[in-house]
């Protein structure tokens, strides 16, 4: 399994383990984070989950050999392991803390946006990378705080600070570099604190709100076969010739 999973006083560590790689993420990653997930969800031991990365960063995003260009060759993204059904379709909704430090890019932003609190180091770095791959980044927006910047992030994709996170609203907690584990462990013990049913209801609200928006705005986005594109094409093909591991 290539991401981690222990459980230590009701709280499960859930981990990217491809630190030499800024834990870009490959299809069998993502099957491995659904697993995880599904595993917190019927875990009596477990009540709350940390998501976190090993290494220098939380994630890089979706490997661009691995993920992005087999899309390409197989001319469809119909095989690629997406994690978004797993915090959608729960029995128990848990709730998930995302810990994020260097690295958040790409697809791993939209999973550290999935998780029902984002406690950010100061060293951390976001970027919604999809615009710059010719994927619209619509549904993205009510999750990207107040408008203005959302629609900054997600129509010029321009990597942004934590701070600039914190200030749009999106990051939760925002601590000092190396601290983002600890602050997290904090925040998961102040919720363990209260009723867990309350806390869950919560949980589940804010997720199918989440999932209800998105779909609002993805529908008014024109359909359009993405691993097809000639322009999609040319931008992974720049990445790959940047020897760039992650978008």
């Amino acid at each position: 399994m290539t991401v981690g999973y222990e459980v230590h006083e009701q709280i499960a560590r859930i981990s990217f383990n491809r630190p030499a790689k800024h834990n870009a993420l490959r299809d069998e990653d993502i099957a491995s984070l659904v697993e995880a997930l599904q595993r917190l969800d019927l875990d009596d031991t477990a009540q709350i989950a940390i998501l976190f990365g090993q290494g220098r960063s939380f994630s890089s995003g979706g490997d661009v050999n691995e993920r992005l260009q087999r899309s390409m060759d197989e001319g469809t993204t119909s095989g690629r392991t997406n994690e978004s059904r797993a915090f959608l379709e729960c029995a128990n909704w848990k709730p998930v803390i995302s810990a994020v430090h260097g690295y958040c890019l790409g697809h791993a932003f939209g999973t550290a946006l999935y998780c029902d609190h984002l406690v950010a180091s100061r060293d951390a770095q976001f970027e919604l990378t999809e615009i710059r791959l010719g994927l619209p980044t619509a549904s993205f927006l009510p999750r990207l705080g107040l408008p203005a910047f959302a629609r900054d992030v997600a129509m010029t994709g321009r990597r942004f600070s934590a701070e600039e996170a914190w200030e749009a609203g999106i990051v939760t907690r925002l601590v000092d570099q190396d601290q983002h584990l600890q602050a997290a462990e904090e925040l998961a013990r102040q919720i363990l604190e209260n009723p867990q049913w309350a806390v869950r209801q919560n949980v589940r609200t804010r997720r199918m709100i989440m999932d209800e928006d998105a779909a609002r705005y993805q529908a008014l986005v024109e359909r359009f076969d993405w691993a097809t594109s000639s322009d999609a094409r040319e931008a992974i093909a720049k990445l790959t010739a940047q020897g760039r591991d992650e978008t």
